[in-house]
């Protein structure tokens, strides 16, 4: 008999304690739930932060209020903190990064879940090892919460694996490869040490790879991005996120393709950008 399919984190055991140093860093951490439109994984984003293992603050963001994002937040005993100005994705998150007045910040995304420890993993990584960021693994899952696959996902995967094995961090060279053959780096998966990062902001010049543009900027910069290689975030792709959106508008290609032309010869860059692009 088949075994019957589990949902995203169901299977991933919580820690059977927390250092009191551990817990103390959380008290300097706040995940900033980042809610665009109407979302229905939303409710589902905000459970899985307040089921995290590790207690930390926990915020919702928006730059279009809503009812919906307005219930979802008070269903869970939450405030809403507006972005008066609705000028696009960097400025979303970088109010997000804004308004956590903490140390640590996770921009978690609303379409997403977050297994139990991902929050104690990174912290424990970071107090383990220095660095700019703290990013776990990723799984892809369906709109159920059940773990799926896809080309691109596996791809990022590949690279993943290629370029960094079971290390722990990356800099340098390790980062540089890392970050040349695509963006394997979830945005959602990234906790940001604010201490190093004081004027850290990304970029409105990309509407899809600014994620992808700010790892490239900070390993330039010889950051040093620690890692946790567990897959403790559930990542969704579907029509209703702002990524769908950007990929049938041709935005998305157009920016990877400036992307892989900062890291490889023209000719190079776009072959590169072609096979990347047949993933999606």
């Amino acid at each position: 008999m088949p075994r019957p399919r589990a949902r995203f984190g169901a299977d991933i055991a919580p820690p059977v304690a927390t250092a009191p140093d551990l817990a103390a860093l959380a008290q300097d951490h706040a995940f900033v739930a980042l809610a665009y439109g109407d979302s229905p994984f939303l409710v589902g984003c905000l459970a899985s932060l307040r089921a995290q293992t590790l207690a930390s603050r926990i915020i919702v963001a928006t730059s279009t209020p809503s009812d919906r994002i307005s219930r979802a937040a008070a269903d869970v005993g939450l405030s809403v903190e507006v972005n008066p100005r609705r000028e696009g994705i960097a400025a979303d998150w970088n109010f997000g990064l804004r308004v956590a007045k903490t140390r640590f910040v996770t921009l978690a995304h609303q379409d997403d879940l977050y297994a139990p420890r991902f929050l104690s993993q990174t912290l424990a990584s970071f107090l383990r090892r220095a660095g700019a960021i703290c990013f776990t693994g990723y799984e892809e899952i369906d709109d159920d919460g059940y773990p799926t696959s896809s080309k691109i996902s596996r791809a990022k995967h590949l690279i993943e694996a290629l370029t960094l094995g079971e290390a722990r961090q990356a800099s340098g060279l390790r980062a540089r490869a890392y970050l040349s053959f695509g963006n394997p780096l979830p945005c959602s998966s990234v906790t940001y040490d604010l201490q190093r990062l004081e004027n850290f902001a990304f970029s409105a010049d990309f509407a899809s790879n600014l994620d992808w543009d700010a790892w490239w900027r900070l390993m330039l910069a010889g950051e040093t991005f620690v890692r946790v290689p567990e897959r403790l975030v559930g990542r969704r792709h579907n029509a209703l996120t702002e990524t769908s959106r950007l990929l049938r508008d041709g935005v998305r290609r157009v920016e990877d393709l400036a992307m892989f032309r900062r890291a490889w010869p023209a000719p190079v860059a776009d072959i590169l950008a072609a096979a990347y692009r047949a993933g999606y």
